[in-house]
């Protein structure tokens, strides 16, 4: 209270905002903010995780001290009141006693030595049922001392009888689990209209609405919300998980925040619905192409950067830029064909193969297999010419005594008719 705790002191990702434009106009005098270094116990734990740095601030006064929550009069809201003692001069249960009015109705008497000691967390909470108003009191009237409080926080319940359509339900639940949202950032059951709410499972301001991870415009349809989803605070939250593909059933999803964290895989077909304004997933390890969907939906925001995305870039996606709207693909080297990007490959297409690619790589296996096949003969064919001009022993001795003869043979034909030019008669006819 008094000061503005800022979203960095908070691992819930909440911004607490200072108490004093809350202050009752007629008490508003009445406020005294102080704070410590000292380190307070009981904090930054589950399921809500609130910060040391609230309960290290406070405000107190002389006497009464209220404050003025503007709220809707149809709807039941729960709040929530923190404490420490972090007057060093308070050492003992009852020497600061007060109550807590909401509505003027007394909801509980506080004495925050007794309940934890000095310079510990102490929180309550309380729910209001039926205004009548559009305004809501939160008095502290001192009984012993004066009152001290270091924040409250006030939620809006969504009625039971509203639920969201049970395919978007199935949608958010299989994104928590692919981007694997931490337990601390909730998304339960319904994660955009649950029956019960803590602050474990909202992102609130001091005293302002709830928020949510994904908050929601409606319309009803039969007995279901129908919600226009607005998916934000998930940028910078150390996510490393991918985007599952059921995000296609978030048929009405508007804008999406991924940024800044470590996100891998592909880029989901259906993620591109008409319905989709903004699409911040810059700064992560997405990988592959681009999905055509993207180039059909309303897009008037894409951050695509420094990912590792590949492949063409659609030319009705690039145009968002030049109709006004904002596109960053830098930081891809692997994108394509679109001006400030490289030409694409011939062979490249729609983030695959191009039908001639396939028929190139085919007729270059072919190649290769037709020569390895070639080898193969001419080396098998070798080997049998090896053992052809390689004859056993017994079949060289024929061969020499064969040819012995047919020398002898031309010998005594050559003598033959050397005899007979000569008129001598042959040695080897008749006498």
């Amino acid at each position: 209270m008094g000061t503005r705790v800022q979203q960095r002191y908070d691992d819930f990702g909440r911004s607490w905002q200072s108490d004093s434009e809350f202050r009752s106009p007629s008490t508003s005098n009445q406020f005294h903010s102080f704070s410590t270094r000292e380190k307070i116990i009981g904090t930054d734990q589950a399921p809500n995780y609130f910060p040391m740095k609230l309960y290290q601030t406070a405000v107190t006064g002389n006497g009464l001290l209220e404050y003025e929550l503007a709220v809707d009069a149809k709807l039941d809201y729960l709040l929530w009141f923190h404490f420490a003692e972090i007057d060093s001069s308070v050492t003992k249960k009852g020497q600061r006693v007060f109550d807590m009015l909401v509505n003027d109705k007394n909801v509980s008497r506080v004495d925050i030595y007794a309940q934890v000691g000095s310079f510990a967390a102490y929180s309550l909470q309380y729910t209001v049922h039926n205004l009548s108003s559009t305004e809501l009191t939160v008095k502290l009237m001192p009984v012993v001392g004066v009152p001290l409080i270091s924040g409250i926080e006030n939620y809006a319940l969504v009625p039971n009888d509203i639920s969201t359509a049970p395919e978007q339900v199935v949608a958010m639940r299989a994104l928590k689990e692919s981007l694997r949202v931490p337990d601390r950032m909730g998304w339960n059951g319904d994660p955009c209209a649950p029956t019960n709410w803590d602050a474990g499972k909202v992102l609130p301001a001091i005293p302002t609405k709830m928020e949510r991870p994904c908050y929601i415009a409606n319309r009803r349809r039969k007995s279901y919300l129908i919600s226009y989803f607005v998916c934000r605070d998930l940028g910078s939250q150390g996510l490393k998980g991918y985007i599952s593909d059921q995000i296609s059933l978030l048929s009405n999803l508007v804008s999406l925040n991924l940024s800044a964290n470590s996100l891998v895989g592909t880029l989901p077909s259906g993620l591109g619905h008409k319905s989709l304004v903004s699409l911040d997933l810059s700064n992560n390890h997405f990988s592959g192409p681009i999905p055509e969907s993207l180039a059909s939906s309303s897009l008037q925001l894409v951050l695509l950067n420094n990912n590792l995305l590949e492949g063409p870039v659609q030319e009705e996606l690039y145009s968002i830029g030049v109709h006004g709207g904002t596109i960053d693909l830098s930081g891809n080297k692997g994108l394509c064909g679109v001006p400030s990007l490289p030409q694409c490959s011939l062979f490249w297409k729609n983030g695959h193969l191009s039908t001639g690619g396939k028929v190139a790589i085919a007729l270059s296996c072919l190649l290769v297999a037709s020569v390895l096949l070639l080898v193969v003969y001419i080396y098998v064919k070798r080997s049998r010419n090896d053992y052809d001009f390689a004859p056993p022993h017994d079949l060289m001795s024929m061969a020499a005594k064969r040819n012995r003869y047919q020398r002898q043979k031309s010998l005594m034909l050559l003598e033959m008719e050397s005899q007979h030019a000569k008129g001598l008669p042959s040695p080897y006819g008749p006498q």
